[in-house]
Formats: structure tokens, C-alpha cells, sequence
């Protein structure tokens, strides 16, 4: 299937790690007429809420293992032992998985970037992006998304993030000296460094959009509209079958309860007119 249509090289579609604005995407309903998409009615009227990834990609890195975490306070130890998909001593350690669930967001194709210099909280995790968009947004749908974490060097008196020179005869992967690197990176970067760092937990939302199953494996209606639902960080909305009203169920109970007691008040007085009748 043809989804980045090009021509003359000009390649349609967008990278979540270099873009900031919705330009130059393309969607799903560009090749799939979006009315009546689904013969069931009901699917089709999750349109306006739901993007086709979050129903249609029920897991990432279906054929081969993705970086999931990556750790850079590691780098440069040579007590561990080196495993391309465990570590690394020029880049630190990992963390891959393969058939992971994806994380669900709102998100209206608009992303703002902590930059180097921005003051980050590093009594929290930093992250690196933010997807914008919620349940009151017309523009933003439910994506599924790739969440990558991480712990990399900050800087701990300013609280704000470094770059790091890693290439070259004084770059990280030759020397393994962090404050070096740092501080050559600060001043390529053109940014005040105060010469003191530590490092930071991370993470960094990357939309899915490929391995895309066939219909049969697509998420089904019971693993959303459940107690356990895949969207049950999801806030601002109601949903039928995860969320529930206190107030609505006691009075639904209650409703019950006054209909069973007029049954039992009915059949008694039934039985006890019977009874007497039957006595005359």
C-alpha cells in the first residue's frame, strides 16, 4: 500500500521527532472514503473522536523489537558487558520490547518541545515533547502513541537540559569524559552551562501510525468499553461501559429495590385476599 505518495521526491507525511505543526500529513481517509467507512453505524460514529491508528494498530513492533527505554548514565562504564540491544558503552543501556500495547492520548497533531535552556522540574519526568489536544478540542482525536523514556544528562544548577558533543577526537564516544562533552556541547549550542550536571528521567510521545492489522485483529468494542479499559487514563469524557455515576447506580438500585418490594407487596396481598376468600 502507497500511503507516502511522492512525486519528484517530494514525499508526503511527517516526522513526530522533527515536526512541530500538523503540515505536510497524510491520513488514513485520504485513500479511504471516510462516510460510511464501517457497514456497522455504531464504529462509524466513534469518527470524530477516535484516529483509524487507535483501533487499527492494537500493537507496536510487530515484526522486530523496538528501544523502548534508554539509559545514558551508563555510558562509558567498562564493567558491563556490551549487547546491541542491552548495551552500549558509547550510548548506555536499554530496554526493548516487541508486541507492546500502545499508550493512549488526545492529540491534535500539534506538538510543543522542551528546548535546550528551557527550565525543566527535574523532581519529575521531563519530557521532551508535549502533544497537545483533549476531550474538548474539535480537532483532536484519540491516537495511539509510543511512549520512549529515558534518563539523560541535565543541567543540574540551571534545570534545564545539555547537549552533549559526542563525535570527534574530543567528542563523549572517544573520550568518555561527560564534563567535557557537555561543555563543548553547551557551546556549540550557543548555551550558558554552569559546569555542574546530573541526569534526568525522560520521555518522549511518538504517535503510531504503521503496522497497521488486518480488520479481525483490530481492538474490539469490549477492550475499550470495559472496567480495564485500554483508555482508562483517558479523562474529560464519559464512556459507556468504563465510566459509571455513584448517584446514578443508588438510584438505579433503589428503583430495583422499590420494584421488587411492590412484586413481594403485590403477591402478598394477593395471597392474602386468596386466602380469605377462600375461607368464605
Amino acid at each position: 500500500i502507497d500511503c507516502h505518495q511522492a512525486e519528484d521526491h517530494d514525499i508526503q507525511g511527517r516526522g513526530i521527532s522533527v515536526s512541530a505543526d500538523n503540515a505536510n500529513q497524510i491520513y488514513c481517509i485520504d485513500c479511504h472514503e471516510i462516510e460510511d467507512i464501517h457497514e456497522d453505524s455504531r464504529i462509524n460514529a466513534h469518527i470524530d473522536n477516535l484516529a483509524c491508528q487507535t483501533c487499527h494498530v492494537p500493537y507496536g513492533a510487530v515484526d522486530e523489537a523496538t528501544k523502548m527505554y534508554w539509559d545514558w548514565s551508563t555510558a562509558g562504564n567498562d564493567d558491563i558487558e556490551e549487547n546491541v540491544h542491552e548495551y552500549l558503552k558509547i550510548k548506555g543501556s536499554f530496554i526493548y520490547e516487541e508486541n507492546f500495547g500502545p499508550e493512549y492520548a488526545w492529540f491534535n497533531g500539534t506538538v510543543r518541545y522542551n528546548l535546550v535552556g528551557d527550565e525543566i522540574d527535574p523532581k519529575k519526568i521531563v519530557p521532551i515533547n508535549m502533544i497537545e489536544g483533549g476531550a474538548d478540542d474539535a480537532d483532536a482525536r484519540i491516537w495511539p502513541f509510543k511512549v520512549m523514556r529515558g534518563k539523560q544528562p541535565y543541567d543540574s544548577v540551571k534545570n534545564s537540559l545539555v547537549t552533549v558533543k559526542t563525535t570527534g577526537k574530543t567528542g563523549f564516544w572517544t573520550t568518555f569524559d561527560w564534563p567535557s562533552g557537555i561543555e563543548q556541547g553547551m557551546a556549540i549550542s550557543g548555551k550558558p552551562y554552569s559546569g555542574k550536571f546530573g541526569f534526568v528521567e525522560t520521555e518522549m510521545h511518538w504517535p503510531i501510525a504503521h503496522m497497521v492489522a488486518p480488520p479481525s485483529e483490530a481492538v474490539s468494542c469490549n477492550e475499550c468499553h470495559t472496567k480495564d479499559s485500554l483508555l482508562k487514563d483517558l479523562t474529560g469524557f464519559y464512556m459507556p461501559g468504563r465510566d459509571s455515576f455513584e448517584w446514578l447506580s443508588q438510584l438505579g438500585w433503589l428503583a430495583a429495590a422499590l420494584s421488587l418490594a411492590g412484586v413481594l407487596v403485590h403477591m402478598a396481598l394477593r395471597i392474602f385476599l386468596g386466602m380469605r376468600n377462600g375461607r368464605k
